[in-house]
């Protein structure tokens, strides 16, 4: 096994297959940092350059793009409160509000270096734990998938707003929302009043775009401008990368641990993806935390979290692809078809007979991470000279990013119409103080609880024992009902304590 690592290091530093990286490194920070973009539509557009590469080369291309695009997206996340990818939702509810207490130099660092230490330790997972990791995977029936979105809704009480019903309230929204389209089981239409722009139901990234990049344009607007500024900003000088110092590092190491870990397993997960994986990385931060009520104020741990995890995903959901054939998200679907292109067949027997290329796989991916450095150094020179500019010239920007990533995802005007709409509704959510990661929260899972559930039931013939009597399910259950108590628990042992403050006093 060490000869086959030492090949695959060989082989990746080449200069040809550096090259390649550098390559996929540079689209995927361009495609990352432009909403609407994404990394599958990247892959699927690059696969036709690589015919007459080599193999390992035009798989580095797309790993290189993959690991990129994953992490780019926070760079305008923490900027500019735009999510240039949707696994950078969550960096924005505590990256964006670093950047506006004047520490956006920190929380772009912090980014950078967790999303390559995420990286980075599922690739080590990878390499190590590929076979009995997907043979877990393949223990999760629809049971265990509702489960797990069911333990994913419970932490919507801490997160977004400081109301915990209106959290709440929040979460049912997104639940309510995700219902829209047709059924995936049935194949009924469902709140689509007759127009054919909802039968598949709210497309997830203009909703996002809308709900956090409009509001913020409209909530700026209404607070007015002063001295050319964003109101409640403070004025940066200079925006330079800041990494976490060592003491920062020593003080984070189990959330990078917790998150990378939590990363690998739901990239492994065939269909959950990253974006799913940043939500679980975060909300795990927040009831792991000792301080859960910081987080959402512009925290380190807010942003080290979601990146650690999100990036995490990606060397997840190259484990079944290697191991079973089987993709683990919607980019490793499309690179299925460019290792077939290159006359290769992902599975046990690639494993088996082509060991060196499979761990040169595994090299690649680690010097993807390390790129990401790199990219971000690159990105956010170039990205934050945007922050000197007025905002009078910087909200109109913004929208017009804002419709074009909109109508780009689909080449739809109805996409921009959700844009609009949610971006009016995110601003009014705000007004009233109801959080938006709990919406968001709601509309990711809702799908996947709703389906997940639907076919448990049938499969069961309708018996709802099914989801207590699977070990795996019944733990997620378990921990779901604590989850959901925990705060109500909290707040009554801090009213008794306050009563026995005041009595001993």
């Amino acid at each position: 096994m060490v000869d086959l690592f030492l090949y695959g290091f060989q082989n990746v530093l080449q200069p040809v297959n550096i090259l390649a990286m550098i390559v996929g490194m540079l689209i995927g920070l361009l495609i990352g940092i432009l909403p609407g973009l994404g990394g599958t539509m990247a892959v699927a557009l690059i696969i036709p350059f690589t015919f007459n590469m080599e193999p390992i080369t035009g798989i580095l291309i797309m790993l290189s793009l993959y690991c990129t695009a994953t992490y780019a997206g926070s760079i305008t996340a923490i900027l500019f409160k735009i999510p240039g990818e949707a696994p950078a939702i969550m960096t924005i509810l505590d990256g964006h509000e670093m950047a506006k207490k004047g520490q956006a130099g920190k929380a772009l660092g912090t980014a950078i270096f967790a999303s390559t230490l995420g990286g980075i330790i599922s690739t080590i997972l990878l390499a190590a734990v590929s076979i009995p990791l997907s043979t877990v995977a393949i223990e999760f029936g629809d049971a265990e998938y509702f489960a797990m979105a069911v333990m994913g809704l419970s932490v919507c009480s801490g997160i977004g707003g400081k109301s915990v019903l209106k959290n709440i309230m929040a979460a049912a929204m997104g639940l309510f929302l995700a219902t829209f389209g047709t059924s995936s089981i049935s194949g009924t239409q469902r709140f689509t009043f007759g127009y054919s722009g909802l039968l598949m139901g709210i497309t997830f990234i203009p909703a996002v775009i809308g709900l956090f990049a409009i509001s913020e344009v409209f909530e700026q607007v209404e607070k007015g401008l002063k001295e050319g500024r964003r109101e409640g900003y403070k004025k940066q000088e200079k925006v330079r990368i800041g990494m976490p110092s060592w003491k920062e590092i020593k003080y984070l190491k189990w959330t990078f641990l917790r998150s990378g870990l939590i990363g690998t397993i739901i990239g492994i997960l065939p269909g959950v993806g990253a974006t799913t994986a940043a939500f679980f990385g975060y909300s795990e931060a927040v009831r792991w935390s000792k301080h859960p009520e910081k987080f959402g104020t512009g925290i380190i741990e807010g942003i080290a979290a979601p990146e650690a995890a999100n990036n995490a995903a990606t060397g997840g959901a190259m484990v079944p692809l290697l191991t079973l054939g089987i993709p683990g998200s919607a980019v490793t679907a499309v690179m299925i078809g460019a290792f077939m292109i290159h006359g290769l067949r992902p599975g046990p027997m690639m494993m088996l007979q082509q060991p060196k290329l499979v761990y040169s796989i595994f090299a690649g991916f680690f010097f993807s991470n390390l790129l990401i450095i790199l990219a971000g150094i690159i990105g956010i020179k170039f990205v934050a000279r945007l922050m000197d500019f007025p905002y009078y010239k910087v909200g109109p920007a913004i929208l017009l990013f804002a419709v074009i990533g909109s109508y780009a995802m689909n080449n739809s005007m109805s996409d921009v119409y959700v844009t609009l709409a949610f971006g009016f509704f995110g601003y009014v959510m705000k007004r009233y103080g109801f959080g938006l990661a709990p919406l968001i929260l709601g509309m990711i899972l809702g799908d996947l609880a709703e389906v997940s559930l639907r076919r448990a039931m049938l499969l069961s013939n309708f018996d709802p024992t099914i989801l207590i009597t699977r070990p795996i399910s019944a733990g997620f259950l378990i921990f779901s009902a604590l989850s959901l108590c925990y705060p109500l628990i909290q707040k009554y042992l801090l009213k008794n304590k306050g009563k026995e403050a005041l009595a001993s006093s």
